[in-house]
């Protein structure tokens, strides 16, 4: 029972990870999955580092957090400047089969923004502008910068749509909205 205390550390992991957007969850069964490997991996170096460098297993379980939490942040960092490239040069999609709104808005385009127009099914216009924070709570919340928003039509977003190959549209069935994702050069304006 004692030995419990040493999953302790992945919690505090999940804790310190959780705002820097290291974690977007499908499920509660994705979110309890991490928890565990995060907490096994601790446990593990909790209990090496108590064996073999401190007597006190507090001390150890802290060193430990701190470290999975610092390695942890590391790859996702490294994870984040090369999957692109590496994507691009296989010219693969690595957003394939992640249709929320999320990873859609996630993709970074060097010297580029993403500006959002969203309908309803009835095509009526919801909301335009560029994305600046996206929700990663799974809430497909998205907050839109811009000066003087203007109403777009359906068949403005369309004629949009199919200038560049990068953009996309994402249909949200659950809320009844339509979003067209459109990618902009930074010197250009909506």
């Amino acid at each position: 029972m004692d030995k419990l205390i040493y999953l302790v550390p992945g919690f505090i992991s999940y804790i310190a990870l959780r705002p820097f957007g290291l974690f977007n969850f499908q499920s509660d069964t994705d979110r309890q999955l991490t928890l565990i490997i995060l907490s096994l991996i601790n446990s593990g170096l909790s209990t090496a580092l108590a064996s073999y460098f401190w007597k006190n297993s507090i001390i150890a379980m802290c060193i430990s957090a701190l470290i999975i939490t610092v390695i942890y942040f590391g790859l996702f960092i490294a994870y984040n400047h090369i999957s692109q490239k590496i994507a691009d040069f296989f010219d693969v999609n690595i957003y394939d089969n992640m249709g929320t709104m999320e990873h859609s808005l996630a993709q970074n385009f060097e010297g580029k923004y993403q500006f959002l127009v969203s309908f309803d099914f009835q095509n009526k216009y919801i909301a335009s502008g560029q994305v600046k924070n996206i929700d990663d709570q799974g809430n497909q919340q998205v907050e839109l910068y811009g000066d003087n928003e203007r109403e777009f039509t359906i068949e403005e977003a369309r004629s949009m749509y199919e200038e560049n190959k990068n953009n996309s549209i994402i249909v949200d069935y659950k809320n009844k909205v339509k979003s067209y994702v459109i990618i902009f050069d930074l010197s250009t304006d909506s």
